[in-house]
């Protein structure tokens, strides 16, 4: 019997338990230091390839009875980031809009980077395979070649920018670019390499939908707005991978700017890995109405 009686006063107290949860969870207060933002380290290690491949052909002349000569010919461009990206200081927001309720309006925090953010490790690199046409008439002929570039980071050229949601506490996406500023280390017989990583910058803007609010080479941390940076109210360190690839919503085929270009692909592979990694939290000072 007394068995009995201790296991009813230990299932009651139980249920008072996790009734007095569920009754603050959904209270129409929100209690003193309640955590509403964190201070937070990050790290990016992105490792991502754009590739532009073309094919056509040149006219060289004629032949000496008067025939065109045309040499098959074409391209195989390839931009690949990977460097690691480290961020001391950023402030974000850890608490969502139910949680906080009309107290979002005075706890509102926007994905602020504090201290600039830098390169750590890099290994990017720019490279071109070719085949053109070299002579005239009926010395044309077909030759191919490749030209290599290391890509040299701007120390601290790094740019981050933040996209809100349009309703909500929470931002809808946190975008981070790791591109910054590059120059091109080396030399070519047909390309000029700042020229050419431009033009493929430009070119694989056209594989993201504009909804996206995404680019190359970007890391969109869709979720780490909702659900990585929330759960940073009880981790102090999120770990998770961004697949880069071609979004499904984008095309691989690139437009034909001249008579001569016969077939255009391009398309972007690769994942970033995210680390982030809690300082400390910022909590209410006082009680707010929700």
């Amino acid at each position: 019997m007394k068995v009995l009686v201790l296991i009813t006063v230990a299932a009651a107290a139980l249920l008072a338990v996790v009734a007095g949860s569920a009754a603050a969870k959904h209270s129409s207060v929100l209690p003193k230091e309640f955590p509403y933002a964190a201070e937070i380290q990050a790290t990016i290690e992105y490792d991502g390839t754009y590739t532009y491949a073309d094919t056509g052909f040149e006219r060289c002349g004629v032949t000496a009875d008067g025939h065109e000569v045309n040499i098959s010919g074409g391209a195989r461009d390839t931009l690949h980031f990977q460097r690691t990206l480290y961020f001391s200081h950023i402030t974000v927001p850890v608490a969502t809009a139910k949680e906080l309720g009309a107290a979002a309006g005075r706890l509102t925090v926007k994905p602020t980077v504090t201290t600039k953010g830098k390169v750590e490790h890099d290994h990017s690199t720019l490279d071109t395979q070719y085949t053109v046409a070299e002579g005239e008439n009926d010395a044309c002929h077909a030759i191919s070649g490749s030209c290599h570039w290391e890509l040299i980071p701007l120390p601290s050229s790094i740019v981050e920018t933040v996209v809100a949601q349009d309703n909500g506490f929470l931002p809808r996406s946190w975008t981070i670019s790791v591109l910054g500023v590059n120059t091109p280390d080396g030399s070519c017989a047909v390309a000029d390499g700042t020229q050419l990583m431009t033009a493929m910058l430009s070119e694989a803007g056209r594989l993201y939908p504009a909804d996206l609010n995404e680019n190359f080479p970007e890391v969109t941390i869709s979720t780490g707005a909702g659900e990585e940076f929330h759960r940073l109210q009880h981790a102090e360190t999120v770990r998770f991978k961004v697949n880069l690839d071609t979004p499904v919503s984008g095309s691989t085929t690139c437009p034909l700017t001249s008579e001569e270009m016969e077939s255009c692909t391009h398309g972007v592979t690769g994942t970033a890995k995210v680390k982030l990694h809690r300082i400390f939290l910022y909590r209410t000072k006082q009680a707010y109405q929700r």
